[in-house]
């Protein structure tokens, strides 16, 4: 009677569940790899989101203050405008009391 470990089928068996052990172990790193790389680049994709909101907060802010300087700047300029009115009208008035 033959061992079982001198039986050829049987070593070829062996050999098959080892190579597809060490098949599955490399591709378990492999899906060990990935899955970092996938939480690295939620991780990015996370912080990228929360920049944008930010640059878009920050986008209306300036709008909103933009805005507010140039009503500031029109009532200045009719402010300026009245008076230049009111000075043109007491130098007239002045070079005719002359």
């Amino acid at each position: 009677p033959r061992s079982l470990g001198a039986c050829p089928q049987v070593d070829a068996q062996l050999l098959v569940v080892q190579k597809l052990e060490e098949k599955e172990r490399g591709l378990q790193s492999s899906l060990a790899a990935v899955e970092k790389e996938l939480a690295l680049r939620s991780q990015a994709l996370e912080l990228n989101k929360r920049k944008a909101v930010e640059a878009a907060q920050l986008a209306e802010d300036l709008r909103a203050q933009g805005e507010h300087v140039q009503a500031r700047l029109r009532e200045l300029q009719a402010c300026a405008a009245e008076n230049r009115a009111a000075k043109d009208k007491e130098s007239l008035s002045l070079k005719r009391a002359q």
